[in-house]
């Protein structure tokens, strides 16, 4: 029950939920960028870690921390994109998913081999994980200039 001011309240709340939904993607390229960095980052210091033998159990919450933010933030933009999903939320996807895999094959490999033999192991899902933070970042450039190419003059 809206009184007779009620058409410029819904008018205010249509226009302040626009205005969230706006400032979501104003920010996107670059938060979906450093959860990319991030995960990217800290792969290759576990990478490292697990090849000196000083990777432990009590270590994969600074694996696992990463995976859920991003994992959270993915959802939130899908939820926001409303079925319009840009082509760099599937390359985010792509790059949690492959992140995931990623943490699994370090957790498994953390137990089974040390030095120089884990770190070889490791070689390949951190260089999947890489690869896909690179395709992320070409979505994000791509669509960029797509942006740049439509604003007016």
């Amino acid at each position: 029950m809206v009184g007779p001011g009620g058409a410029l309240v819904k008018a205010i709340a249509c226009l302040a939920g626009a205005l969230v939904a706006g400032c979501f993607w104003s920010s996107y390229a670059p938060r979906a960028r450093t959860h990319a960095e991030v995960m990217v980052g800290i792969a290759r210091k576990a990478v490292d870690l697990v090849a000196a033998g000083r990777f432990t159990a009590e270590s994969l919450p600074e694996l696992t921390y990463p995976l859920e933010r991003a994992g959270a933030f993915a959802r939130r933009a899908r939820e926001r994109a409303g079925g319009a999903e840009p082509a760099s939320l599937a390359a985010f996807e792509a790059l949690v998913g492959e992140y995931r895999a990623f943490v699994d094959a370090l957790d498994r490999l953390r137990r089974e081999r040390r030095g120089a033999d884990a770190a070889a192991a490791l070689a390949e899902p951190l260089r999947a994980v890489e690869d896909r933070a690179a395709a992320l970042e070409r979505a994000l450039r791509d669509e960029e200039a797509a942006g740049a190419r439509r604003a007016p003059g």
